[in-house]
């Protein structure tokens, strides 16, 4: 996955490590807008044949992750978080166009994912790299209680 850049540095989108699995769990405690698993759900999907977990990486920090799990032809994105002091920097996007990038790869033709309504940011992310909304799920989220929006996106495999 290429280099992306930021205002003042630049990072690399990479497959997770075990050793990144305590600056993961702080960037996701400290992203109260993201899913709050426990640090061994993270380590289980890393494992797992059907996980995709990936991080962005500036010098030796992690900065953001995303993680997604996949069955047959389709994948979820079920946790996007970036570190407060990276975001707004394209860091999210390029999580998101690796993980498509990797997934594709993989076979996959439909990727799905739910979104807090509120969360405009995120929904901006995602209508920017072609995904749409098919659905809501009514008080999906909590603290607070929040519809999700339900998005998805199809993906075109790639030549060869």
């Amino acid at each position: 996955m290429a280099p992306e850049s930021g205002a003042a540095k630049a990072w690399t989108v990479r497959n997770f490590r075990p050793d990144d699995l305590p600056a993961l769990a702080a960037i996701a405690t400290a992203s109260t807008e993201a899913s709050q698993w426990t640090p061994q759900s993270y380590s289980e999907l890393s494992s797992s044949g059907s996980g995709v977990l990936l991080v962005a990486q500036s010098d030796d920090k992690v900065i953001g992750f995303l993680a997604a799990r996949r069955a047959a032809n389709e994948a979820e994105v079920v946790n996007l978080a970036v570190s407060i002091a990276a975001r707004r920097r394209g860091v999210a996007s390029a999580l998101l166009a690796g993980a498509l990038e990797e997934l594709g790869h993989l076979g996959i033709t439909d990727i799905f994912l739910e979104v807090r309504a509120s969360n405009s940011s995120a929904v901006a992310l995602y209508r920017k790299f072609e995904f749409s909304v098919f659905g809501c799920r009514k008080g999906y989220y909590r603290d607070p209680v929040e519809d999700a929006l339900c998005m998805m996106r199809e993906l075109t495999p790639p030549p060869g």
